[in-house]
């Protein structure tokens, strides 16, 4: 796609969310799902001079809502609230002819390198974005991917003392639908 038609498009966020899910097990007892929802995300997202797609958000580590006041609470303390009161998500790579493929198909699948940012530690990752077309403007992006608590110096959660642990591994996900204006 040539650059001034990249420039000539206009992208903002309309909606989104980001959700954690673990399951805290204990020896010879049920596993206790947990999923906590942040719709409160911070979004910068654009085009840049030379044509460049970026995506950049934050989400306060206070706003994940798991249905549990003091479990969310605990999630807050987890997650470095005071000192640390985001999570970062940047996008830093994606293949050439992406952009081009996201605008000139119904839907599909990209693969990106991103750096996830939680508790003051980086880690890069590859993620899987699905993209769908949910009408002629309105753009989804949707992805999901195990990260682990001590990737970012977190011990997994646990609950009365050592009865309950979580697992170190973690699933995160998120959903963010994109106004495009061409």
């Amino acid at each position: 796609m040539l650059l001034p038609t990249l420039l000539s498009l206009s992208v903002s966020f309309k909606e989104g969310y980001v959700q954690y899910h673990t399951v805290l097990k204990a020896l010879g007892a049920v596993p206790d799902p947990i999923t906590g929802k942040s719709e409160k995300l911070k979004v910068n997202v654009g085009f840049k001079d030379n044509g460049r797609f970026y995506l950049k958000f934050k989400v306060p580590v206070r706003s994940f809502k798991s249905g549990n006041t003091t479990r969310d609470r605990d999630v807050a303390k987890i997650l470095g609230y005071p000192k640390h009161k985001y999570i970062y998500f940047s996008l830093l790579a994606y293949p050439v002819g992406a952009v081009d493929s996201i605008l000139n198909s119904d839907s599909g699948a990209v693969n990106v390198r991103a750096k996830l940012k939680v508790k003051g530690r980086t880690k890069v990752y590859t993620w899987k974005i699905e993209y769908r077309w949910l009408s002629e403007s309105l753009l989804e992006l949707k992805t999901s991917r195990h990260v682990k608590f001590t990737d970012f110096g977190i011990k997994p959660p646990t609950l009365f003392g050592f009865v309950k642990r979580a697992p170190d591994d973690v699933v995160v996900s998120g959903r963010i639908v994109l106004e495009v204006r061409r």
